[in-house]
């Protein structure tokens, strides 16, 4: 089970490892480089210093010069390489009697410090743009390797391959050639890009030198691609009369004009919705009101029930002693809410609806009543008209 539950997480870690990028192994001829670089750092660095007693002239008479003393010599080499540099530190303790050498007696007769111990005496570098076991020249020349627009891969390395890294917008084996999609200019002997306009290849530098051009835009005879306008332009554009278009570099946008907003797709009154949301908060407020009318009442209920109580059998008996109503007023009064119900004119169906409602929304049309007939004010009108719209 052990086995199993190390080998499902070795699994699942395994994508998070592929991340990690792994640090390639230095060459002999780079340790060496680095070994001699930080050599020179530190000499360079103690260069003018003096003991640090405070009596200069006495250190210096006493112990001799500082620049060729022993003291500085340690200090520079507990500085050559780093605490987990172990190549270096390995090659430092190898060539430690070399540097010593170097540091009393050659460095003015042998100056160059890397050229002495790493391709002279060990021999696992090359001279600058040169590379490989025999230091054969970079392609292109020493002078100018890669044709100038490029990197000789393992320049000054007995190991390197000599191969070309063109710099972007050149390829070829020296880096002789433009790319795909850049242009020579003859002006500056240089690979240049090709205008943003062009679609495809260019022949020339900018926009005129686009034979074709990307989508928005044009090509001039002489201007080479120029925007289009579509908003001006017949059969391009919005279309809608409630839109205004707006044009921009290589496209255009439609956005509704003042007064409209878009909605599903299209541009409608805002007055119509402003009216419904006008509604809509107005309720709101109607309720948050009734809900404090309503407790507010209730803790005036509370108060008064036992009151109420005291008088319950008192009203009961006025109530068994009040004067029926007459037969002929319920009468009257049926008959009068009858005419008056018979006066209300139902709508039955979408013109009567428009006629309705000319008054309160002069631009008003039929379609927009078909579309929001929900909103129609209907209170008054039976159920089977509102089901008809």
């Amino acid at each position: 089970m052990v086995i199993v539950s190390n080998l499902v997480a070795a699994v699942a870690l395994f994508p998070l490892l592929t991340l990690i990028p792994v640090a390639t192994e230095k060459s002999k001829c780079e340790v060496c480089r680095d070994l001699t670089k930080n050599f020179k750092k530190y000499y360079d660095k103690t260069s003018g210093q003096n003991y640090g007693g405070g009596n200069t002239a006495w250190e210096e008479k006493s112990l001799g010069s500082y620049a060729r003393s022993e003291t500085r010599l340690v200090e520079i080499l507990e500085n050559t390489c780093g605490p987990k540099d172990y190549k270096c530190g390995s090659l430092l303790e190898d060539q430690e009697d070399f540097l010593e050498e170097w540091f009393f007696k050659k460095q003015e007769s042998h100056p160059e410090l890397h050229t002495l111990l790493c391709i002279e005496t060990l021999v696992r570098c090359c001279p600058d743009n040169t590379f490989g076991e025999e230091c054969k020249e970079c392609p292109g020349g020493v002078d100018t390797p890669c044709s100038g627009h490029g990197t000789c891969k393992g320049a000054g390395d007995r190991e390197g391959t000599g191969e070309c890294e063109c710099h972007s917008g050149y390829n070829g084996t020296v880096c002789e050639t433009c790319s795909e999609k850049y242009i020579n200019n003859t002006d500056t002997n240089s690979c240049e890009a090709c205008s943003s306009l062009c679609d495809g290849q260019c022949t020339g530098i900018g926009p005129k030198g686009c034979p074709a051009c990307i989508k928005g835009y044009e090509l001039h005879e002489t201007d080479g691609c120029k925007d289009i306008n579509e908003c001006s332009r017949e059969g391009m554009g919005c279309g809608d009369p409630l839109e205004d278009c707006i044009n921009s570099p290589g496209s255009y946008e439609c956005v509704c004009k003042k007064g409209y907003h878009r909605v599903e797709g299209k541009c409608q009154l805002e007055d119509l919705y402003a009216d419904e949301n006008e509604s809509d908060d107005d309720d709101a407020e109607n309720i948050a009101e009734g809900d404090s009318e309503d407790n507010h009442d209730n803790q005036a209920t509370d108060t008064m029930e036992d009151s109420d109580k005291q008088y319950d059998s008192k009203d009961d008996n006025s109530q068994a002693n009040m004067e029926q109503p007459d037969a002929s007023v319920i009468g009257d009064t049926a008959e009068h809410n009858s005419e008056k119900k018979e006066d209300i004119r139902p709508i039955r169906n979408i013109e009567d609806a428009f006629d309705s409602v000319r008054e309160k929304y002069s631009d008003i049309t039929k379609e927009n009543i078909e579309k929001f007939k929900d909103r129609l004010d209907l209170h008054d009108y039976d159920v089977e008209v509102k089901e008809e719209l």
